[in-house]
């Protein structure tokens, strides 16, 4: 009984809550979605979410960050965890994701989902943040971008890939950006894959039946 215990554990790595950002793993990094953790289970949310992206410039030139912030719509509103990410935009679709985010600061609230590809930045902590600043640069002068969050207030509140900046092109092309842009509303997100789930609930029984003897 303790090996298959121990089994199931190492299977359900990826079900647990992500209090330390979202993890490197191949479906949290693709969906942005806290579904991936059973315990964020009926915490989607649909309405307008209450955050913005702000950036800091209308266009952007190749190898010269921008900032861009994280943030609610006033100084009242928090948020627990997050992750954001670059995508190539064309009118709200959403291509590859490019460039690098950056941090120019000493802000330790965030870090990088994945080292390796440096386009997906996470939390660091689940204290309760108001605003998150950082920057993203890129080599060269092709895509619009737009800058794309899943923002989690608490454990059963979250807006999954809802929250947007505006569009930015290069400046070469468009120097005036979308100053008019208005983001679309937001969608249910793909379904999260069900064996992670399964999995979680089987471990789950099992342990409330067959505690560990110690």
């Amino acid at each position: 009984m303790l090996e298959s215990l121990l089994f199931l554990v190492a299977l359900v790595p990826v079900v647990v809550a992500w209090p330390d950002g979202a993890p490197c793993v191949h479906a949290a990094f693709e969906s942005m979605n806290p579904l991936e953790a059973v315990e964020h289970q009926g915490g989607l949310q649909l309405s307008t979410p209450p955050y913005e992206i702000a950036v800091d410039q209308k266009c952007y030139w190749r190898n010269q960050p921008i900032g861009l912030t994280l943030q609610g719509h006033n100084e009242s509103i928090w948020f627990k965890g997050f992750v954001i990410q670059p995508f190539k935009w064309n009118n709200d679709q959403l291509g590859e994701r490019f460039g690098q985010l950056v941090r120019l600061d000493d802000n330790g609230s965030w870090q990088q989902q994945c080292f390796r590809y440096q386009v997906s930045a996470t939390h660091s902590h689940d204290e309760k943040k108001k605003h998150i600043k950082m920057w993203w640069k890129v080599d060269d002068e092709v895509d619009t971008v737009q800058f794309v969050a899943t923002v989690v207030k608490h454990q059963t509140q979250f807006w999954v890939k809802s929250v947007r900046s505006r569009p930015l092109p290069p400046c070469r092309l468009n120097r005036d950006g979308f100053p008019n842009y208005q983001a679309p509303v937001p969608q249910i997100p793909p379904q999260v894959k069900q064996f992670k789930m399964e999995t979680f609930k089987v471990f789950d029984s099992i342990v409330r039946r067959r505690p560990f003897n110690h």
